[in-house]
């Protein structure tokens, strides 16, 4: 996504829906580019007494068979693969995980010109609700 700072960017009329995906959209990469390049492999490489260059090489070779396909975006699928905790891990790394510096204020003009607004996610199936902090008035 470009960034959008500046509202005069937008033909808000020509729009009735936006749907949004977090990763590279609304989060940076870094953090699971970190997660699946540095830290899985990692802990992959302790599990399996590999040296994290070994457990690189083998994880990246299994990753490109799925690239572009539904299981590249399953966790339940990885973890089966892989035999981590994958959920487990990537908690482990969560601090590293920030909003583009332009995604608030492009979701405020959106509000502002009353556009539906859709996060669209793989892990739903993962959470009895998905909440909002605006759904209780309250910050988290």
């Amino acid at each position: 996504m470009a960034q959008l700072g500046v509202e005069n960017n937008i033909d808000w009329s020509s729009i009735d829906t936006i749907l949004l995906d977090m990763d590279g959209t609304l989060l940076d990469l870094n953090f699971d580019l970190h997660f699946w390049m540095e830290y899985m492999p990692l802990v992959f490489a302790n599990q399996h007494n590999l040296t994290h260059q070994q457990s690189k090489d083998k994880i990246y070779l299994v990753l490109r068979v799925q690239e572009g396909k539904l299981h590249w975006y399953c966790l339940d699928y990885w973890q089966k693969v892989f035999k981590l905790d994958i959920a487990k891990l990537k908690e482990d790394v969560a601090h590293l995980i920030q909003i583009y510096p332009f995604v608030l204020d492009f979701l405020a003009q959106a509000k502002q010109h009353k556009k539906r607004i859709y996060l669209i996610t793989n892990l739903a199936q993962y959470f009895d609700a998905i909440m909002s902090s605006h759904d209780y008035n309250a910050a988290k």
